[in-house]
């Protein structure tokens, strides 16, 4: 069987962690003999490619990808030149000049591109779009495939794509798929005429591999810190993740005189936003952004709190993972967050504001009893879950 997946690119977030973990879960159940797989990547790069197993065919990039996908001063125009590139390119930088209030949001962007990208001619059984945006938008309209796939990691009406646009991308498809309840839900309410075709798969947590990694990396800024309390968060840069939340609640704890480090592993655009909050709060040493770490799970397993302040999640992998590593968690109650943690029975869940987020990290630090019910809740009740594979197989395949 002839399968083809795409997705942006193979960097450290949530599709791509998940995507991983259901290819070497494959791998591991020898399920590889029965499919062909293609792996068509927008851009070929992230902390992922190595994980890839070596039965996947990566195809190579096309040119006009690149710059479909990638910024101007990341391009060699020698190099990658493509007259599809440059034409794409040029108009959607001009398109978001004179229409930044468009009624058409992110798909402005496929919008832009979809008559620049070319058909893809070879035929499949399946294609597999592994994230929502041109992904999905690809698949549906572009690739010759007897059965397509679209997946929506997050609640629809928090991703801000263009509703008429989706609706006949989504009729055109044979399976939605998402990764919770309340993300089902959510797509239900946009588009209730595909109500029978959207299904809940849960993110496959490789607890073997996870165990591996965390066991056997290190994490020495917080060697450096051990007699601090080692606060840690992962994830993009990004206003979803509001690390600027993040970034006042460690002033608050300044405050309340508690010695601490709060590492924040992950990048994106708003590094620079982020930065300037913590020189203003003169928070140099206390919070460090660190960038993306190829093996996170050793400062995960390092850290005494992990801390997510997110406004908005579908379901978060990087929870799934600190709890398989048995870790005392706060995260704020964005819509999904009950999804994820059961408040004061395997973590905490705080509103949205430095006040609340500090209680729910001191509360861990000074009670011992609490944290301790919690981290054994954890050790008893979070496993890796590799049988969600045999779910996969049965609704992509």
């Amino acid at each position: 069987m002839k399968v083809l997946i795409v997705i942006n690119n193979l960097d450290s977030g949530g599709a791509q962690k998940s995507l991983v973990s259901f290819l070497k879960a494959l791998e591991e159940d020898g399920g590889f003999a029965d499919y062909s797989i293609d792996l068509l990547l927008g851009e070929k790069k992230g902390i992922f490619l190595q994980d890839i197993p070596k039965q996947v065919n990566i195809i190579d990039t096309p040119k006009y990808f690149k710059w479909m996908n990638c910024e101007v001063h990341e391009l060699n125009i020698i190099k990658d030149f493509s007259l599809y590139g440059i034409i794409g390119k040029v108009l959607y930088i001009i398109k978001k000049k004179i229409g930044r209030n468009s009624k058409y949001g992110r798909s402005e962007f496929w919008l832009t591109w979809r008559n620049i990208i070319p058909t893809n001619d070879k035929q499949y059984d399946i294609a597999i779009a592994y994230m929502d945006g041109w992904p999905n938008y690809y698949v549906t309209e572009k690739v010759n495939a007897k059965k397509k796939v679209l997946w929506v990691h997050n609640e629809y009406q928090k991703l801000g794509y263009y509703k008429e646009l989706d609706k006949r991308c989504y009729e055109n498809s044979d399976r939605m798929i998402t990764i919770s309840e309340k993300c089902r839900a959510s797509l239900i309410e946009a588009f209730p005429e595909c109500i029978e075709k959207i299904t809940v798969l849960e993110n496959i947590t490789l607890a073997s591999d996870i165990m591996r990694k965390a066991n056997r990396g290190c994490a020495p800024e917080f060697e450096r810190n051990k007699e601090k309390m080692k606060l840690l968060s992962v994830g993009r840069l990004v206003e979803q993740k509001a690390f600027d939340l993040a970034i006042r609640t460690a002033n608050e704890l300044r405050k309340r005189n508690i010695s601490f480090i709060w590492l924040i592993l992950g990048e994106g655009p708003d590094r620079a936003k982020l930065e300037k909050l913590i020189s203003e709060y003169q928070l140099e040493n206390y919070v460090f952004l660190l960038g993306v770490r190829e093996n996170p799970y050793a400062y995960m397993n390092a850290c005494d709190i992990f801390v997510q302040t997110s406004i908005f999640e579908g379901k978060s992998i990087v929870i799934d993972e600190a709890k398989l590593l048995s870790k005392p968690i706060v995260i704020t109650n964005y819509k999904t967050a009950k999804d994820t943690i059961k408040n004061r029975i395997n973590g905490i869940i705080v509103s949205m504001d430095e006040n609340s987020v500090a209680d729910g990290i001191e509360e861990f630090i000074n009670n011992c009893d609490f944290k301790n019910k919690v981290v054994d809740y954890l050790k008893a009740n979070c496993h890796g879950n590799e049988s969600e594979l045999n779910k996969y197989i049965d609704v992509m395949f």
